[in-house]
């Protein structure tokens, strides 16, 4: 009985072992990682923070169909049926009187502000935000005038985007052409 005890026992250390040496290994890969090409340090520094800040835009009220219904009256659910019958947010937007430029504005100004108690809070760094914002410029200025609804995002995983992996970027940092 004694033996088959220390038979399991070392099996068990040596899953052990093969599992701690694998994230190990996993994380001493990602840190050593150069950036891509067309990234910054700081650029390269904003992925893996949208795990974090893509729900707490959300709870934030940061999203384009929370923000073109706050500045419509509109309720979040006709903003949605309105996206499902193909209208982008800037033609629901337009339908009652508010242009795609002041969307984008409302919608910056509440994630800013997100970000900005991010910083206060120690979770980011004031450069990482400010790369995060220059994305999100861009990208709001092209989702705005989108019809596509689909889900299909690109970040760390954890999500709804394909692969799962290291996607090409943070959907809140906004380098995921399909964030929102």
């Amino acid at each position: 009985m004694n033996k088959k005890r220390a038979i399991a026992l070392a099996a068990a250390t040596l899953v052990a072992g093969l599992v701690i040496g694998n994230m190990a290994s996993a994380f001493a890969a990602r840190s050593a990682e150069a950036p891509r090409s067309n990234q910054t340090q700081t650029q390269a520094a904003c992925e893996g923070t949208g795990a974090r800040i893509g729900p707490m835009m959300r709870d934030a009220g940061g999203r384009l169909s929370d923000v073109v219904a706050s500045l419509t009256g509109l309720s979040a659910d006709d903003v949605a049926t309105k996206r499902a019958d193909g209208e982008s947010i800037a033609d629901v937007g337009a339908s009652a009187g508010v242009s795609s430029d002041e969307i984008v504005t409302a919608a910056l100004e509440v994630r800013t502000a997100a970000l900005d108690e991010m910083v206060a809070a120690g979770s980011i760094t004031q450069e990482q935000a400010d790369v995060m914002i220059d994305r999100m410029t861009d990208r709001l200025a092209e989702r705005v005038t989108s019809t596509d609804t689909s889900a299909n995002g690109c970040g760390n995983g954890g999500g709804r985007g394909f692969g799962g992996g290291r996607g090409q970027g943070s959907g809140a940092c906004g380098a995921c052409p399909n964030a929102q």
